[in-house]
């Protein structure tokens, strides 16, 4: 079956209580890790243009809370990152509740355009890998849940 990225918007899970207990139990893969660590890298790299881009013209910071509280959580992610030696591949150690916090955690405002850019992000992940990263469609709501 043929979907648009407007199908998967609709398939896309992000209220918690929307989760199945298969959902709900599905192992917190690397893979999974590694799309929040670039998700909120991404997201730090779009803050930082706007920050720029509004003093070059403006001579004004906006947004500069919602950057610094962004490289926070980056950092936090990133600092339980384990590197690989001899015997062990590099991974992320960090839990669903991690990164609950690191993409939940801010000023309701912020809080609520960010998990939307986070959901969106999940589903146009899963619509260029259909069907193998179908579980990107419900890891929206399985992170919203830890947190």
């Amino acid at each position: 079956m043929q979907h648009t990225i407007t199908d998967l918007l609709d398939l896309a899970v992000d209220n918690p209580a929307e989760l199945t207990a298969e959902q709900q139990s599905a192992e917190f893969t690397q893979q999974e890790k590694c799309f929040v660590v670039q998700f909120l890298a991404d997201t730090l790299h779009s803050l930082a243009t706007i920050n720029t881009e509004a003093f070059v013209e403006e001579q004004e910071l906006v947004r500069i809370t919602d950057s610094i509280e962004v490289a926070d959580n980056y950092m936090c992610l990133m600092q339980k990152a384990e590197y690989a030696d001899a015997d062990t591949p590099a991974q992320f150690n960090f839990t669903l509740a991690d990164a609950g916090a690191a993409i939940c955690s801010y000023d309701t405002e912020y809080r609520d355009c960010i998990t939307e850019q986070f959901t969106y992000a999940c589903v146009e992940h899963a619509y260029k890998q259909i069907p193998a990263r179908s579980n990107f469609l419900h890891l929206p709501a399985r992170i919203f849940n830890a947190y």
